[in-house]
């Protein structure tokens, strides 16, 4: 394994580091409540759009795109560097300015959208200019996707959608959803525009920042031209979608780590307690060891896995590895962290509490730890 990182790259995170500073973190503080809040409201959405805005502008939205398409064409390689830099921010506006799942343009569409698709959704979507969502969950159909229930039937010019997706994230502000629906001979994926669904019970998570909601389709409407790929094909174009976002998850839980050791480490110089800095108890010493013993393992399978899709061979089973082992060492990480600030590590307002609500999610979303471990024994 060899993690040389080119200058162009070191030159890219510096300045998305910049950026950040720069543009979005003051407007998060002078937001903070209004984010943490988790309401569907129209200030909420215009701060989300202006994040992107300036990040398109900025040359940062999208940059796992390809060039065709405006994007910047980086490698997973390159974008777990990137992620990285852009978890360690830890804001909650940061993770919008890459366009990333599932906000953003993905590669299912850009691989399988028509040409009237890419231009109606895909380029809207590169510009920032429109939401996506992926309603895939169900509540009998989360790991176990199969057992979906919302079905598509053919009709004249079209197909009528029925059925219930739950746990769908910007489901209130996207302008289209990307949807799986047992149709005739298997399962389709349809790209279906607001107005066609309808949004239930807006679901708030414990981290506290994001919004996830009920979608309800109620003998909706979806012309033929918004079928995704092929008939009966979607359940094979759902998987590869799901293994895209596994790889993304584990650089983002080492950012979130990162910072929470770096801040755990720093604390721990500056408290003092029975007359010297807590730094020097070996207690202490033996969880922040402990800590970066463990982001080294992260990285090293992260980077190996990313560096080998990048070389064109199939790491289903690595990248599963990868988001098994640094979603679960996030959650190890930040509870060291927590426990070396003491009382203070669990206060509302400190980073390493939000890090401790915010972590939980990785070891659940896009496959939990149980299924990446069934995949990764199966392989």
């Amino acid at each position: 394994m060899h993690h040389n990182v080119a200058p162009e790259i070191k030159e890219l995170c510096a300045g998305i580091r910049q950026f950040i500073e720069r543009e979005v973190l003051p407007m998060e503080d002078e937001h903070r409540e209004l984010i943490e809040a988790g309401e569907v409201n129209q200030e909420f959405f215009d701060l989300c759009a202006d994040v992107m805005r300036r990040s398109v502008k900025a040359g940062y939205f999208a940059l796992y795109m390809p060039e065709d398409v405006g994007g910047g064409a980086l490698g997973e390689y390159e974008m777990c560097l990137v992620r990285e830099e852009v978890a360690r921010q830890m804001s909650h506006l940061c993770m919008l300015m890459l366009g990333d799942l599932p906000f953003g343009p993905n590669k299912m569409l850009y691989h399988l959208a028509s040409e009237g698709q890419r231009e109606k959704y895909l380029m809207p979507l590169m510009r920032g200019e429109v939401t996506s969502a992926i309603a895939l969950t169900e509540p009998d159909a989360g790991s176990d996707l199969a057992a979906i229930r919302t079905s598509a039937k053919r009709v004249e010019g079209g197909y009528v959608i029925n059925g219930m997706k739950h746990f769908i994230s910007n489901a209130p502000y996207a302008d289209f959803l990307h949807v799986l629906a047992k149709s005739d001979g298997g399962y389709s994926m349809f790209l279906a525009d607001k107005g066609t669904y309808r949004v239930g019970a807006v679901q708030h998570s414990m981290g506290g920042d994001d919004i996830q909601a009920e979608v309800y389709f109620d003998d909706s409407f979806v012309p033929e031209e918004n079928l995704i790929g092929e008939e009966g094909k979607a359940f094979h174009y759902a998987m590869e979608f799901l293994g895209n976002e596994r790889l993304t998850m584990a650089p983002f839980s080492i950012g979130m780590a990162e910072l929470a050791n770096r801040l755990a480490k720093q604390y721990a110089k500056d408290r003092i307690a029975f007359g010297k800095p807590i730094i020097e108890n070996q207690a202490i010493q033996w969880m922040i060891a402990d800590n970066e013993t463990e982001l080294y393992a992260g990285r090293a399978m992260t980077y190996d896995a990313a560096q080998r899709a990048d070389a064109g061979e199939n790491v289903f089973k690595e990248i599963s590895m990868a988001k098994l082992y640094c979603t679960e060492m996030v959650g190890r990480v930040v509870d060291r962290a927590v426990q070396i600030f003491g009382g203070a590590g669990y206060m509302k307002g400190n980073t390493v509490e939000r890090l401790y609500r915010l972590c939980r999610v990785m070891r659940i979303a896009g496959g939990s730890s149980e299924i990446q471990r069934m995949i990764i024994a199966r392989s």
